[in-house]
């Protein structure tokens, strides 16, 4: 299954530093998003964070693999590429907005930053979840099914998605064009229309790890903690193995407040991913800090964390995170 978990960045601890305000008349970053090939790549969401991982906007490439983000003021930002739903790695590259012209006044910047992104490496130890389930579909729509994979898969994904519905048109019940679309309604973020398709998918067949993942993802990011928690569960189920279905499983368990039964979903996760998946440290180390008090855990997680990305572009302001964390704890003491 293609990873459809983005990293889950959540605000640590804003309260030690400041935002970069984002304003009307300000610098702008933009580039293109290109696969080892230089091929550009489109509808990939791009994200702007400030200096401690906090989401200050979001885009997406058009046609061309451009992205583009103005307004802003001067400063450290960090972009990143999401890569959900694909087969890329995710990548962030640091940028510094000067500001200031020779003579020392205020003066925009144009920043171009471009990233080529490389495929996954499927060294994770996961189990693919094979959906086994077959339907009497209409020759008419399989075609139609056909022509949209093909299309999604050449990055052609207005066109793919509308196929899609056609399909759908003609056959509501057909299963795989309902998981389909709705794993591309997460990408474009349209949740509520991820909900209802993957909700309907799940009353025709309900043993596919991607229809329940893909459920809780979305349920997640609607903050309906309850049932992002039941549909990760699920997911689990069909897939024990599945290192994303248990960080899914763990976030939601948090979101709904659950937070030791959190914990131990997280930890379950990180010991498959055996330091392979940096996410799970970071979102480790947030329920320790924000949620059960345990600082000295929270440095500790923060510490694997660099461990396993050590040129991740904040890497100076987590080393900051972990010194405050081990004075919190110590203080504790």
């Amino acid at each position: 299954m293609k990873n459809l978990f983005p990293k889950v960045v959540v605000f640590l601890f804003l309260q030690l530093f400041c935002w970069h305000i984002v304003n009307a008349q300000g610098s702008t970053v933009s580039g293109f998003i290109f696969d080892l090939q230089r091929k550009p790549l489109s509808e990939i969401q791009v994200e702007l964070m400030n200096e401690v991982n906090a989401v200050l906007t979001r885009t997406r490439t058009d046609n061309s693999g451009r992205y583009f983000f103005r307004g802003l003021s001067p400063g450290r930002f960090y972009v990143r590429v999401l890569t959900l739903g694909t087969n890329f790695e995710e990548q962030t590259q640091e940028i510094e907005i000067a500001g200031i012209g020779i003579s020392g006044r205020s003066l925009g910047d144009n920043i171009q930053k471009d990233f080529y992104l490389k495929q996954k490496k499927q060294d994770l130890g996961k189990v693919e979840n094979k959906v086994v389930f077959t339907q009497d579909i209409p020759e008419e729509a399989k075609a139609v099914f056909n022509r949209a994979v093909s299309d999604l898969e050449n990055k052609k994904v207005e066109s793919g998605i509308k196929e899609l519905e056609n399909a759908l048109q003609i056959f509501p019940d057909y299963f795989l064009a309902l998981e389909r679309l709705g794993l591309e309604r997460i990408k474009q973020q349209k949740y509520e229309d991820a909900k209802k398709l993957l909700s309907e998918a799940v009353k025709i067949f309900d043993r596919s790890f991607n229809t329940w993942y893909g459920l809780g993802y979305a349920n997640y990011s609607l903050s309906l903690s309850q049932e992002a928690v039941s549909s990760a569960e699920k997911a689990v189920s069909l897939n024990s193995g599945s290192i994303e279905g248990l960080l899914l499983w763990g976030v939601s368990l948090r979101q709904d407040k659950q937070y030791e039964k959190a914990e131990q979903k997280l930890k379950q996760a990180e010991k498959l991913a055996q330091g392979k998946m940096p996410d799970i440290h970071w979102n480790l180390a947030l329920l320790y800090a924000h949620n059960l008090g345990r600082y000295g855990d929270a440095a500790d997680e923060l510490e694997l964390y660099l461990k396993s990305t050590p040129n991740v572009a904040n890497k100076e302001e987590v080393k900051k995170l972990i010194k405050y964390f081990r004075t919190k704890a110590q203080s504790a003491n």
